[in-house]
């Protein structure tokens, strides 16, 4: 009889030591699982930011960039026609000043764009084509850019300015 007694004493071990693995195991695999969580979280926030930050890419580039009138012209109809929320301005040698698709507002206090300028200006639809007409790019002459972000830091103005 004492052996039988003994084997029952050893299945109880066993089936006490399986019960305590399975436990060690079960939390182990929930410490991992809420790793894996934390982590794929975190990673998810780093992909957006780069993601936002490549939205900005192709605006970006025209910072401080020597630009054709060809390519302003191009970029400008390309706002317009797809109705971006960017604001376009161009400034010539002569002195003419044209904001197009938006107008961008700085007070200061906050930097936005709008369908009408602080002083009440219009921003332009139409770029001009025949060279007397107020605000007309010459598609061979060269503009230096510069970008402007509005308080979230996403580029919603393009400044050109014709280089003599």
């Amino acid at each position: 009889m004492r052996t039988n007694l003994m084997a029952d004493v050893t299945k109880i071990f066993i089936l006490v030591a399986t019960v305590i693995i399975v436990c060690i195991l079960c939390a182990i695999g929930f410490k991992i699982v809420n790793d894996g969580r934390s982590s794929i979280l975190t990673n998810s926030n780093q992909l957006n930011e780069l993601s936002d930050q490549y939205q900005d890419i192709d605006l970006s580039l025209y910072e401080g960039s020597l630009i054709p009138g060809s390519e302003v012209i191009s970029l400008v109809k390309k706002a317009i026609e797809e109705d971006q929320y960017l604001a376009i301005e161009v400034k010539t040698l002569n002195g003419d000043y044209a904001s197009y698709n938006y107008v961008y507002i700085n007070d200061g206090e906050s930097k936005i764009l709008d369908n009408k300028g602080q002083q009440g200006q219009l921003p332009k639809s139409k770029i001009p084509s025949k060279k007397h007409e107020y605000g007309y790019i010459n598609p061979m002459a060269m503009f230096l850019g510069e970008t402007f972000k509005d308080d979230n830091g996403i580029i919603v103005c393009i400044h050109f300015e014709q280089q003599p």
